[in-house]
């Protein structure tokens, strides 16, 4: 191969292994953002300010708005959408979602309301079409509920990290009565999440407890059974995806609470 051929190849193969390098690098600080926002913002910004601009570099932004939230800077976490959202391209939809989101967050309900409403309209098949529905329905439910201060409040500090500070509010929300169910789901599925199993399945079994008729116990039902698969409890997970379906047969989820006994029983019989 001629020199100037073998410089040229090089070349090529450089540039697409930073490529890769930048890709991947996007990925590993998403997962990092759970863990350590600070460390994921550092990588993020060195994908941003990286030479090569390519899909990944509109994603890297949003991430470090993403950080900039977590990190309680809420003013430039709106910047940075709002630049985003400016720009247009594939992130503005998720940049206007996230805006409204943090309007959400801040307790201006009604101004969430109108963009999550106007959203909703832009683009009904969006991947982020159902997060900005449900956002959207939990504003129009709870408008005039005194605890809605108290649910985003609580959310946006768990999404911080800050559960321990999040806990009054929590408290709040379980003394009302049209969110203490809710609520209760809400922070057991936050805590299954976040690997803190016992937890969890203490508050799946006390909205079990208190609301045995709830609209929301079926999913309470299933969360808790699949935390005694996890653990390796698979007849005490089998018996409550059981009782979900025989108490609730009517239930939107009782087919998922069907599809997992089927699963399980046929996993007891093989195994």
């Amino acid at each position: 191969m001629k020199i100037p051929t073998l410089i040229c190849a090089l070349g090529l193969w450089s540039a697409t292994a930073a490529t890769a390098d930048l890709q991947a690098q996007v990925e590993q600080a998403r997962l990092l953002l759970e863990h350590d926002a600070q460390a994921a913002c550092t990588a993020l910004r060195s994908v941003v300010e990286a030479p090569q601009r390519g899909p990944w570099t509109e994603p890297a932004r949003l991430l470090i708005a993403e950080c900039s939230l977590r990190l309680g800077d809420l003013d430039r976490a709106d910047r940075l959408w709002a630049d985003l959202e400016k720009r247009g391209g594939p992130t503005a939809y998720a940049a206007r979602y996230h805006r409204a989101e943090l309007l959400y967050f801040r307790g201006d309900f009604a101004a969430a309301t109108a963009a999550l409403a106007a959203l909703a309209a832009a683009d009904p098949s969006h991947v982020l079409a159902n997060d900005v529905l449900a956002l959207l329905a939990v504003c129009e439910e709870y408008a005039a509920s005194d605890v809605l201060a108290d649910l985003s409040r609580a959310q946006l500090l768990e999404r911080q990290g800050q559960s321990e500070a999040a806990d009054a509010h929590w408290a709040a929300l379980e003394e009302d009565a049209s969110l203490a169910e809710w609520s209760l789901l809400i922070r057991a599925d936050l805590r299954a999440q976040q690997d803190r199993l016992d937890e969890a399945m203490t508050l799946y079994q006390r909205q079990i407890a208190r609301f045995p008729q709830g609209e929301h116990i079926v999913a309470a039902h299933l969360g808790l059974a699949a935390l005694y698969e996890r653990q390796g409890a698979i007849e005490q997970a089998l018996k409550t995806y059981e009782t979900a379906l025989l108490q609730h047969p009517h239930d939107a989820r009782a087919p998922e609470a069907r599809l997992h006994i089927e699963r399980l029983r046929h996993l007891r019989e093989s195994g």
